[in-house]
């Protein structure tokens, strides 16, 4: 649908016919869209892992990874890995510098899908018996997750942990969930200044934590906005944030992918899409009206105000950032933007819980309570949203009890909780549009950072100059000597080990514009500088 109300005013809405206006500004109003976000499991195997442990299995794998430890170390790179290749693996994983909580000091990473965090060493019991610490933590990663769905993304997670269980000849004794963040994305608040207004906010709130941390930012010379408000600590049983998720994105530069998400499912439209890549590849929130001016300039008739429209993007016409702000709101309507509610819960939180075994999965053996928890995601949603925390509609005498424990939950948390609770994942023939469109727009990013850098070493070599940026580009590349080009092999190969093959699998034809078979000559030898 379009809203009308909001749209109907600026200047781009009228222009354009019903067809137009349907292709780019058709949404799905107050929408929300429930996934879990962050998920942490805990492997315990059958062996004794504790620090005088003689079990041969144990013995084992310990000398490899503090042989995998030591050739870490003699490479004095900090931030390089190894590559780790063992039978029954799926794909390789990289060995890197990790410590954490004392004792868990191994990782595995499997780029962008998850790490595996493992103890070689771990403590006693209290009591001095058995340990009662997991050996091997893994946390899978949010693109994993929107990508395969949770039970999916720990069913292939797993497939890794086995197979170095089976390598090292360990059995898993059970696996549990250990930390699970549930979110809620949303387009239902497109003004949340006036919402989360901090006296607005208190008359609204039911929730077992004394304070919140708000965070606000500029917009504008007078105004506002409120972007991230927090209940709790993160070291807490459940820790609470309600932020702007999509300025998160722009802003942090990274997981791009969720604006085709946003788009599938109708949280924004083609014209909010336009805008925030624009904002994305400037790295800048407040890029967002000069977006909407540019978005304007390419599509908008009126030549007046198309003149008036390039005057400014080329920086011929300077606006303060109320001006641009009105001039842009008088072209085109505002952005919708993007909330996420999300609820951190901890296995110290979650060990409580009484699972209702919806169904019978004694089949999944030492995975058993992983499947119980997630069957009883609906209940443990809905006690999380009305006993731990919600919002309620504000006191009016005479309409709503006094007492807020007592009131309803306000429109805004109603919708919220009646939303659908299931894996959102992204469908098979729509997860390589998404995979390409994020490579297209990271790669946008950092052409324009290679750019600007050759660009900015030409100026420190030459000097001051006006000379074409090409010829900075090309002469950047001439000066890279034997040295320069065997650190940056080196470069190329750890950098390799950081991407996930899968989803780099095939060449982005459509992002190369010129042909590969160039190479720079000097004129004067005609000797070949670069191939």
């Amino acid at each position: 649908m379009i809203d009308v109300r909001v749209t109907k005013n600026s200047q781009i809405y009228n222009e354009f016919d019903e067809v137009e206006n349907n292709y780019w500004f058709d949404f799905k109003k107050s929408k929300f869209l429930h996934n879990i976000d962050t998920f942490y499991y805990s492997v315990k195997f059958k062996q004794d892992f504790t620090a005088d442990s003689s079990d041969l299995a144990v013995k084992r794998f310990r000398r490899y990874f503090s042989h995998l430890s030591d050739q870490l170390e003699k490479s004095n790179d900090y931030d390089s890995s190894i590559t780790v290749t063992l039978p029954g693996l799926p794909s390789a994983l990289n060995y890197k510098h990790f410590s954490f909580a004392g004792f868990y000091n191994i990782c595995l990473e499997c780029p962008e899908y998850f790490d595996m965090f493992f103890a070689p060493i771990v403590p006693h019991s209290v009591d001095n018996g058995a340990s009662v610490t997991c050996e091997c933590v893994v946390q899978i990663r949010s693109y994993m997750l929107w990508l395969y769905g949770v039970k999916l993304a720990y069913e292939r997670s797993f497939e890794y942990v086995q197979a170095i269980a089976d390598y090292f000849k360990l059995e898993v004794a059970f696996t549990q969930e250990n930390r699970v963040d549930y979110c809620w994305h949303t387009n239902y608040l497109q003004n949340p200044a006036a919402f989360f207004e901090t006296k607005n906010f208190y008359k609204m709130r039911v929730s077992r934590f004394k304070d919140a941390l708000f965070h606000t930012s500029e917009k504008g010379s007078e105004d506002f906005e409120i972007d991230y408000v927090a209940l709790g600590k993160r070291s807490d049983k459940v820790f609470i944030r309600i932020y702007l998720k999509s300025k998160e994105v722009v802003e942090k530069g990274y997981k791009p992918w969720f604006f085709k998400v946003w788009l599938f499912n109708g949280l924004i439209n083609r014209y909010d899409l336009y805008c925030y890549e624009f904002a994305f590849l400037k790295h800048s929130w407040k890029a967002l009206d000069l977006a909407r001016i540019t978005y304007y300039s390419e599509y908008g008739r009126d030549k007046q105000l198309l003149d008036k429209c390039q005057n400014i993007i080329s920086g011929e016409t300077k606006l303060s950032a109320d001006a641009m702000k009105a001039f842009a709101d008088q072209l085109t309507p505002p952005i919708n933007l993007v909330m996420n509610v999300e609820f951190q819960t901890m296995r110290k939180h979650s060990k409580a819980y009484t699972l209702i075994p919806f169904f019978d999965n004694t089949d999944k053996l030492t995975a058993k309570r992983i499947y119980d928890y997630l069957d009883n995601r609906k209940i443990i949603c809905d006690y999380l949203t009305s006993k731990v925390f919600r919002l309620v509609e504000p006191y009016e005498p005479g309409v709503n009890d006094s007492n807020k424990s007592r009131r309803d939950d306000c429109a805004f948390w109603k919708a919220l909780r009646s939303c659908k609770l299931t894996d959102c994942f992204i469908p098979k023939d729509e997860c390589k549009l998404v995979r390409t469109y994020t490579r297209k727009l990271n790669s946008e990013v950092l052409k324009s950072r290679a750019i600007k850098a050759a660009v900015t070493y030409g100026i420190y070599t030459k000097g001051v100059n006006e000379e074409n940026p090409l010829l900075d580009c090309i002469e950047a590349l001439c000066m890279m000597n034997d040295n320069d080009m065997e650190a940056a092999l080196r470069y190329k190969r750890k950098k390799i080990r950081q991407f996930n093959a899968d989803e780099l699998a095939d060449t982005m034809a459509e992002a190369i514009q010129r042909p590969n078979n160039l190479m720079i000559l000097d004129k004067e030898s005609g000797e070949l500088l670069l191939k």
